[in-house]
């Protein structure tokens, strides 16, 4: 019996949806002072494509920013963001929350699309980082990277081996094959697909995502920012 090698509808919208290209980095980081802590504008940030149809969808969509703060290249600090954003169908307003290491630091309701995507695209994150009295003169730097609705890898693995179950070899590329010789089993697409979000993994990260930017600032001191007030 001739094995079925369609991909079910499932297994396809599943790599749709986790395995778009990843963005290459972006975003530009500009620093600034409120009341003594230190914080970071994130301007020009990359969106995902689907990020218009995502937000329609009724689901929560997520974003996780790392930031890290650097002296002479060495990290010193580090703050985990993490943003959720929501359509109320009925309400029909979207509602964005912020979180700095697991604390609600910001609420905000949208009524319009265009302002929410304007606002992903150029964050403003206050507060951040409380320097050192001592480092007010250092060279320090900031680095950040954005995840759009990660995946932890526990979940990641899981998937993965579904998606083995699920599929089907490739067809083999004729060029490859010699007369007389037979063709050597081809990878999956849907494995070569996922090997591309698996590659972050092998670098050592515990949650990588299909969608991604970052960026690092120019090299600044604290003393060469004005102190704003709060907002």
């Amino acid at each position: 019996m001739q094995r079925d090698t369609k991909v079910k509808p499932r297994a396809l919208l599943l790599l749709l949806l986790l395995l778009a290209p990843i963005s290459t980095p972006a975003a530009e980081l500009s620093p600034f002072l409120q009341e003594h802590r230190l914080g970071v504008i994130v301007a020009r940030v990359r969106l995902p494509p689907t990020l218009r149809k995502d937000l329609a969808s009724g689901l929560t969509n997520k974003i996780l920013i790392q930031v890290v703060l650097s002296q002479d290249a060495k990290p010193l600090m580090r703050r985990l963001v993490g943003i959720a954003v929501r359509y109320d169908l009925w309400e029909e307003t979207f509602s964005m929350d912020t979180r700095v290491d697991d604390v609600m630091v910001d609420s905000k309701t949208y009524r319009q699309m265009d302002d929410v995507v304007a606002a992903l695209g150029n964050l403003r994150l206050p507060g951040l980082f409380t320097p050192a009295p001592t480092a007010q003169r250092a060279q320090l730097a900031l680095t950040v990277e954005l995840l759009f609705n990660p995946v932890e890898k526990e979940r990641m693995d899981e998937i993965r081996r579904w998606v083995a179950e699920n599929s089907g070899p490739a067809l083999p590329d004729p060029t490859t094959v010699r007369p007389g010789l037979s063709a050597p089993a081809p990878a999956s697409d849907s494995r070569a697909l996922f090997n591309k979000i698996f590659q972050q993994y092998a670098a050592g990260a515990s949650i990588a995502a299909a969608w991604k930017d970052a960026g690092s600032s120019k090299p600044f001191a604290v003393e060469e920012l004005r102190d704003e007030r709060a907002r």
